[in-house]
């Protein structure tokens, strides 16, 4: 009975097992077929920009308000974490004014270097 009843238990392990294995090359086929097959464009980056800028600013919306609210004493942060929180939302200012000013040379180079990861990373789907 015991025997039996293990038997059956290797039988589906080495079942699942193998679907599993299926799964994930067939997985694995997926992303490399749409990574070869997929180019990035200027329009592409300037979206993942606009998103990246709403993050950002909400990014910084929340530590200013924390600063405030530690400042109206509605909240209370150590010494150290208000330094970190003031740091945190300057640099986050600093970044959104940068990402303001991007004019068409850096666009140029911001998509060549675009072009370059994506081609790294079809050189190593073919690999797999």
């Amino acid at each position: 009975m015991i025997r039996t009843l293990l038997f059956f238990f290797l039988v589906a392990v080495v079942s699942v097992s193998a679907q599993i294995d299926d799964y994930f090359k067939e997985s694995t086929r997926d992303r490399t077929g749409m990574m070869k097959s997929y180019e990035i464009s200027k329009e592409d980056i300037l979206d993942n920009m606009v998103r990246r800028r709403e993050q950002l600013g909400k990014m910084l919306e929340k530590a200013k308000d924390d600063l405030t609210g530690h400042e109206a004493g509605r909240t209370l942060l150590s010494d150290e974490e208000y330094e970190k929180l003031k740091k945190k939302a300057e640099i986050l200012e600093r970044k959104l004014e940068r990402m303001m000013d991007i004019d068409e040379r850096e666009l140029d180079r911001m998509h060549r270097r675009e072009e370059r990861r994506q081609a790294r990373r079809r050189s190593r789907s073919r690999e797999l």
